[in-house]
């Protein structure tokens, strides 16, 4: 188990319980699996590595994203960071969900030294926020793909 005091050492300001609780997302994922029943798909992918992150959301008739998964292609911090993602966006409407990533995602553009499996995560969602509001409009699509440029922007591509 990685102690607070790592977590503090390494510049991440957290109690001994949240400590806990991201040892537990990187011994134990949440949510990594591919939904079987879905109303939106993300893709988020970076050709420089060839990392991919497809993400899964299940959105009830209130807007609430009621299930979320993910698979992944790439390092293992992209397991631990979208399990606590996938968590943190469970239970809530899409819309607070959309603007709590892009609020991550514009944090993470302004740094220097993000590192670009967490900026994957953020995409691959923002793939899939505008994939479920594309198929609302019947536009016939499985997925949207978005692609991570070097600096950290991005490009899309809808795939039907």
């Amino acid at each position: 188990m990685v102690e607070e005091a790592v977590f503090k050492e390494h510049g991440y300001d957290v109690t001994s319980e949240q400590a806990k609780a991201l040892n537990d997302h990187y011994h134990d994922p949440k949510n990594r699996w591919a939904l079987k029943e879905y109303n939106a798909r993300g893709i988020g992918r970076n050709p420089d590595n060839y990392g991919q992150v497809d993400m899964y959301l299940l959105v009830n008739e209130n807007g609430e994203i009621e299930n979320v998964g993910y698979e992944f292609n790439g390092c293992p911090t992209i397991s631990f960071s979208a399990s606590v993602f996938t968590e943190d966006i469970k239970g809530i409407t899409l819309k607070e969900a959309f603007d709590m990533t892009k609020a991550s995602y514009d944090e993470v553009e302004a740094k220097d030294n993000c590192e670009e499996c967490t900026t994957m995560i953020l995409v691959a969602f923002l793939a899939a926020y505008e994939n479920y509001y594309n198929r609302q409009k019947s536009v016939e699509e499985e997925f949207t793909l978005k692609i991570i440029e070097t600096n950290l922007q991005f490009t899309q591509q809808t795939c039907g």
